[in-house]
């Protein structure tokens, strides 16, 4: 009786990690309406890759396919390359972000140059300062200080503001160009150009 005991608790023992490993490998993802395209997952093969193969980031391939870790995925699982695998996900509320804007969502006071006529002006745009304050202008060439007042606008309502700038003739043979904008309070942003 003991033996036979002993023997049924050994099977379990056994048994019990392969079930649970069959239960938790990942049934292939169906190919549905809105899945174009597919992939089935090949040994030694990894999001990455993958992604490569077919010009899709592997974080796109995992919100695709609802991975929670990315590094696990199983040989013959079937993957959605184009689209969600089901419906997509709520889309998160989206962010304004200023027109233009190359620096991405930011609440720092910033300035960038969109267009330069070198050794004659250049356009400022500068957004995220306080609204209808006084920006005075400095410039002076990269890597030296102080910055010489040169300029003054009035950003908007909103904290933005838009000018064109005669380079001074001192400056018009410089190599580089940098730009401060300040305003009373503190704000300031720097930013400069190449002017040859």
């Amino acid at each position: 009786m003991l033996k036979l005991f002993r023997t049924m608790l050994l099977i379990i023992v056994l048994a019990l990690p392969l079930a649970i490993i069959g239960i938790s490998q990942p049934q292939p993802a169906a190919a549905q309406s809105s899945c174009t395209q597919t992939h089935t997952v090949q040994a030694g093969e990894n999001l990455f890759r993958i992604g490569l193969r077919y010009g899709v980031s592997w974080t796109v391939l995992q919100a695709y396919n609802y991975l929670s870790n990315p590094n696990l995925i199983y040989v013959g699982q079937v993957l959605c390359i184009n689209g969600y695998a089901s419906s997509p996900p709520a889309t998160p509320t989206p962010v304004t972000i200023y027109p233009g804007n190359p620096f991405g969502p930011t609440t720092q006071p910033r300035i960038y140059f969109p267009q330069a006529t070198l050794g004659v002006s250049f356009q400022l745009v500068g957004y995220n300062f306080p609204p209808n304050r006084q920006v005075t202008i400095g410039i002076t060439t990269l890597g030296n200080r102080p910055y010489i007042p040169y300029y003054t606008t009035t950003t908007d309502a909103s904290g933005q503001f838009y000018v064109e700038v005669p380079i001074p003739p001192t400056l018009a043979n410089a190599n580089t160009i940098a730009v401060e904008a300040t305003t009373s309070g503190g704000y300031y942003a720097l930013n400069w150009f190449y002017n040859r």
